[in-house]
């Protein structure tokens, strides 16, 4: 979360927002260009995910106290050798520019972009118990067919639908809990 005097310096959240979605179409430009999206692409997921598990990692892109130099070497000697070269220039730029800040904004931004050109769309199930693989992989087909796209959808556990399960994918619900029948059937009742 940033404090009031960031959003103050910065402009706002939605600057940031827009700033962060200028390097990712950048970033993901750049990759198409030279036909290195798969890579780019895992390697944005591993910043993503170090970003969100590994304190150490969140508290260097994230401090202003530690200098642009120390960061520069430190994610030099984490990533070079692991990361391509597009996306090692990359993130060096953002640290160059006082932007790292911004890297899980980008990431969210550059998974987006690629998505799109994919044709993917992605979404959530939420059921009472985890759905099996071939329980997914169908409704993802079912989706498919009705919406037009590839849909990926993550799993959410949700004790409170009782039963049977909720999709929500881009703006759209498909909501078939047990809760939501029990609704309707109560609010009919009310009506009578």
């Amino acid at each position: 979360m940033w404090s009031a005097t960031e959003l103050n310096e910065k402009g706002g959240l939605v600057k940031r927002s827009r700033v962060a979605k200028r390097y990712a179409q950048a970033l993901f430009e750049t990759a198409k260009d030279q036909n290195a999206l798969e890579q780019v692409q895992e390697d944005v997921a591993t910043l993503q995910k170090e970003y969100e598990e590994v304190e150490e990692f969140k508290h260097l892109i994230d401090s202003p106290v530690i200098s642009n130099e120390v960061k520069l070497k430190t994610f030099s000697s984490l990533f070079q050798e692991r990361l391509h070269p597009i996306t090692f220039r990359f993130i060096t730029l953002l640290i160059n520019k006082n932007r790292e800040g911004l890297l899980p904004a980008v990431a969210t931004h550059f998974h987006e972009l690629l998505d799109e050109y994919q044709g993917v769309v992605r979404g959530v199930v939420e059921t009472v118990l985890p759905l099996s693989d071939e329980q997914l992989n169908k409704l993802q087909a079912q989706l498919h067919t009705r919406i037009g796209k590839d849909v990926l959808l993550s799993q959410r556990v949700d004790k409170n639908l009782l039963g049977g399960l909720r999709v929500v994918v881009q703006d759209l619900v498909f909501d078939a809990s047990l809760r939501q029948q029990l609704n309707k059937i109560k609010l009919r009742i009310s009506e009578s």
